[in-house]
């Protein structure tokens, strides 16, 4: 969440009717009490929805406010792993991660002196 909004628009969950790596994906879809209609119902900002991908393996996809979608694998998981995975593209901000190109410096240096790296001592 970005100032109070939810940066996750859409969540997807694709799976199997019959592959036996989809197991926990269709027990996530078709469970009862913390199942993905009890996710959708938590989560009235994000359109949940699921869809049958014959022959293929199991993905959980979010697609974000910005646009970028983020796929999570989910092939031969439990129901409750499927359920992390959906609450984590829920908790995270779709964006990619970014590296500093630069070490970052203070204008106001330490008080104790500057760190040398030797470790604790």
């Amino acid at each position: 969440m970005i100032r109070g909004v939810p940066q996750l628009r859409e969540l997807v969950v694709r799976y199997c009717p019959h592959g036996g790596s989809s197991r926990g994906a269709r027990a996530f879809v078709h469970g009862e009490k913390d199942g993905f209609a009890a996710f959708a119902a938590a989560n009235p900002r994000v359109a949940c929805r699921s869809e049958l991908g014959r022959g293929k393996h199991p993905v959980v996809r979010g697609v974000y406010v910005w646009g970028e979608p983020k796929v999570y694998d989910c092939k031969n998981r439990t129901a409750g792993d499927v359920l992390g995975m959906a609450e984590e593209l829920r908790d995270s901000s779709g964006r990619k991660m970014t590296r500093f190109e630069k070490p970052v410096v203070s204008e106001r240096p330490s008080i104790q002196g500057p760190d040398r790296g030797g470790g604790s001592r």
